[in-house]
């Protein structure tokens, strides 16, 4: 009986595959076969059969026949695979653009495969600079219309795309996820992932799947969003900075700059940068409890110290943030001797108000913003914009810029001129800071005696922006 049973499956399978065989011989039959010679389009290595393999040749479909039936004839278009209107380049009956083409050039590497470095079939390298439509389907890479850049069949912010261009470097490790030819770190690149959306309307700017109030580095540029000259906060997302009030025992010129991040999901991020203290370690200390040590070391002829909190650490740099510090007194004591004092903001200390009155023995509260850099000007270049908060509204404006070339810049703030930036050399850096004050009592201070709250920041020089930016301190 086993025998029998056994013939009989065999028999079985036999005729199965014969029907299988069978239809497949019937739509090879059918399936587009430009050169006539007997091998589909979707599998020949040479489709229009002139000698020149998919992969190498610059017009997949069209060319002089080498043999064949139509040996000696031109067969196929005259269109090149980097043309828009070439909406076929392989000629198998699937569009370019169609979900059902994962092989746009023909040379049998999937779209998506790592060792696909030519997607198009153009001669061009997916990450090549020149390279600005990656499958080739007449669509830039940089076009919100764009929403699948290497063809994969995979909207690009679909959750299971994690290589957006195609390059074979992994969304949440690629310098240029979208393969614009732009690093995700250019000030003008707006669309990071490419995904139609503007990093500042899109809640996953580097469509690497995180959202960006739970990321630390939105837009996957290789800095974090604490150290990043153009990120900008989420509607979800708290970052104020308090300049802490020097006690008569600070040095003289000394400062601590502290800046707390909290996110929606409750995530805390607290850190501290100090300037030409003695050097030593200091104890931070929150509401009278110690939180950690911020150790102050020689550089460059000054002290400088930074140490940083977070609630869940992440990184080795990081220290534990044991509570909600918003709010709270924050002191830097050295062997019982008090050096800053300050109470670290809340989002309501950090609001507007009136753009005039003086800050009135004020809160010590200043709010800062780093300014969006000009393309071209160097890594070290930076610019931020500070405004103090007094207990009537805002007190005083601050614009500094450093590392960019030595001269007179022009500073408008809402569109108007308000002064002149002089920026020189300063023992190894060009530096420069312009200061406004509703009341003025320093040296070289202006009178401010316009709106600064939310207002647009721009910092030229003869025509040219080399930094713009939005004032803080809106409601």
């Amino acid at each position: 009986m086993k025998r029998k049973t056994f013939q009989s499956t065999g028999i079985r399978w036999i005729a199965a595959a014969g029907l299988a065989f069978g239809t497949l011989t019937a739509q090879a039959q059918s399936a587009p076969d430009l050169d006539g010679d007997g091998i589909p389009n979707i599998v020949d290595l040479d489709i229009d059969n002139d000698g020149i393999p998919n992969a190498l040749d610059d017009n997949i479909d069209g060319g002089i026949a080498k043999t064949g039936p139509f040996e000696g004839k031109y067969i196929g278009d005259y269109v090149n695979n980097d043309n828009p209107a070439d909406k076929d380049m392989d000629d198998d009956g699937q569009a370019d653009d169609s979900l059902g083409e994962t092989d746009i050039d023909g040379d049998s590497k999937s779209d998506d495969h790592p060792s696909e470095d030519d997607i198009d079939g153009d001669r061009r390298k997916d990450d090549e600079g020149g390279e600005l439509d990656a499958d080739g389907d007449g669509r830039m890479d940089h076009e919100a219309s764009e929403d699948d850049i290497d063809g994969d069949s995979l909207d690009d912010d679909d959750l299971m795309e994690d290589d957006i261009d195609g390059d074979d470097r992994s969304d949440s490790s690629d310098d240029d996820i979208d393969g614009d030819s732009l690093a995700n770190s250019a000030s003008i690149d707006d669309d990071s992932d490419g995904d139609g959306r503007p990093n500042l309307e899109d809640d996953d700017s580097d469509g690497d799947e995180i959202a960006n109030r739970d990321d630390s580095d939105d837009d996957n540029d290789g800095h974090s969003d604490e150290d990043d000259l153009d990120h900008h906060g989420d509607d979800d997302e708290l970052e104020v900075e308090l300049h802490l009030t020097a006690t008569e025992d600070a040095p003289s010129g000394s400062m601590v700059v502290t800046k707390v991040q909290r996110l929606a999901t409750g995530k805390i991020t607290l850190e501290f940068d100090a300037r030409d203290l003695a050097e030593g370690i200091y104890d931070i200390m929150v509401n009278d409890q110690i939180i950690g040590p911020m150790q102050m070391v020689v550089d460059d002829n000054r002290t400088e110290g930074e140490v940083w909190f977070e609630t869940n650490p992440n990184q080795a740099s990081e220290l534990a943030l044991p509570f909600d510090p918003i709010g709270l007194p924050v002191s830097i004591v050295k062997n019982g001797i008090t050096y800053f004092t300050g109470i670290i903001p809340t989002p309501a200390e950090g609001g507007g108000g009136d753009d005039d009155g003086d800050d009135d023995n004020g809160t010590g509260t200043s709010i800062g913003v780093a300014l969006i850099k000009a393309p071209g000007l160097s890594e070290e270049a930076e610019g931020n914009a500070e405004v103090q908060m007094g207990l009537a509204g805002v007190a005083g404006l601050e614009v500094q810029v450093e590392a960019i070339p030595a001269g007179n810049y022009d500073l408008f703030v809402g569109g108007t001129l308000r002064g002149s930036l002089a920026v020189s050399l300063v023992e190894d850096k060009t530096q420069g800071v312009l200061r406004f004050r509703v009341v003025p009592d320093g040296p070289g201070e202006l009178l401010l005696d316009f709106a600064v709250a939310s207002q647009p920041i721009i910092l030229s020089q003869n025509g040219i922006t080399f930094f713009t930016g939005t004032a803080p301190g809106g409601e």
